[in-house]
């Protein structure tokens, strides 16, 4: 084992912990720092002695320039590669509001006891996502992008700041579009008790509806697994591919 193995090493781990940082959370509790070491560590033993080895730098402030390109092209590709989850945790906080069940407003994780319906599309999406071998998709991604991207060389694509903008704008259209069906739902009870109210004035509509639309909600949240997971497949399948447009052409 040389210096030269110990460095490319390294990079690739540095790259492997920016993408494990960006890990969604399972079950609503974040995974163990231990095991994203300890699976950063694996990667990188596996791809290491399989890509350009990287340059040995000539002094220490180079070894920090290379240490945070090799984060920050890590991290990118965590961001691109967790979108798909924050779009269904956007749609499941907002199918929670149309449905009439509690839902904390904000940008954090979902929690099972606050946020059920959102924790459970999440863990949903979680399960998707190795059934459908998004990860083996992800790790031959993250394998790639040393042959476009060197180790200890990385750096970002010039338009990779306007890609990030148009990804995380496509998960609010995503999301939308997960949740269309409970906002059309959600519309259509309310439309038909105001109709409703205005026919029977001594009916207590607040009560009835409020039941409708959590029994309705759920019936639809039942009927509409197949439909999210339609959305979840295309956007698992382009995630790869999306991860690699942020790297520098070649």
């Amino acid at each position: 084992m040389n210096v030269e193995y110990l460095v490319t090493w390294m990079m690739v781990f540095l790259r492997s912990l920016g993408l494990l940082l960006q890990l969604p959370v399972l079950a609503g509790r974040p995974i163990p720092v231990t095991v994203r070491l300890g699976i950063g560590v694996c990667i990188a033993t596996l791809i290491a002695g399989n890509i350009p080895p990287a340059e040995l730098p000539p002094s220490l402030p180079e070894l920090a320039v290379m240490v945070g390109r090799e984060v920050l092209v890590g991290l990118a590709l965590g961001f691109v590669s967790r979108l798909a989850f924050a779009a269904v945790e956007m749609a499941g906080r907002m199918m929670s509001s149309e449905i009439g069940l509690s839902a904390t407003p904000g940008m954090g994780i979902p929690e099972p006891s606050t946020e059920p319906l959102a924790a459970l599309l999440s863990s949903f999406a979680i399960v998707l996502f190795f059934l459908l071998g998004g990860h083996e998709a992800l790790l031959a991604a993250f394998a790639r992008s040393f042959q476009i991207a060197h180790p200890g060389r990385a750096s970002l694509n010039p338009a990779a700041a306007e890609e990030l903008i148009r990804l995380t704008s496509h998960v609010i259209e995503l999301g939308l579009r997960i949740a269309a069906p409970f906002i059309a739902m959600n519309f259509l009870v309310t439309l038909a008790f105001s109709a409703l109210g205005r026919a029977v004035p001594k009916m207590n509509v607040f009560v009835l509806s409020f039941s409708v639309r959590a029994l309705a909600g759920l019936g639809l949240l039942s009927a509409a697994g197949a439909l999210i997971a339609r959305y979840l497949y295309v956007e698992f399948a382009d995630a790869p591919i999306q991860m690699l447009q942020v790297l520098p052409t070649r």
